[in-house]
């Protein structure tokens, strides 16, 4: 019976480990703007922006090419100073790879709703998925 248990609790053990290293995620910050990535398809991307969304502004995909990009949830806002009302912080959006090949993944700062004004800030790697 010992040996049943032992037995179980491994196989658990296995199933959560080959479980919990099926992607990687890439962390990625204004530094990287204008970089190459390279990653492997299944992969996140992770990219964390300064922002302030109590003004209005955020950051969002730009002609995200779906057959190579999957946007994972929504925009998160992490504020710098929680008990200041309107302070900013960092904005982190997460994408999913989808298949091999290569494409620009390109973020704008800008409000939503002001279709014929230029972003504020633009964001832009070049993604290579293996």
């Amino acid at each position: 019976m010992a040996r049943k248990i032992l037995f179980l609790v491994a196989l658990a053990g296995m199933v959560i480990l080959i479980t919990g290293c099926g992607s990687v995620q890439t962390q990625l910050s204004a530094a990287d703007n204008g970089k190459t990535v390279e990653v492997k398809a299944g992969d996140q991307i992770v990219i964390a922006l300064e922002g302030n969304p109590s003004t209005g502004y955020t950051w969002e995909a730009k002609d995200l090419d779906a057959s190579m990009f999957q946007q994972i949830g929504e925009t998160e806002f992490k504020s710098s100073n929680p008990g200041l009302i309107g302070a900013g912080g960092t904005l982190t959006l997460t994408f999913k790879t989808l298949k091999a090949g290569t494409s620009a993944l390109t973020l704008i700062y800008h409000r939503p709703w002001e279709t014929d004004v230029a972003p504020v800030n633009t964001f832009m790697v070049n993604v290579t998925v293996k």
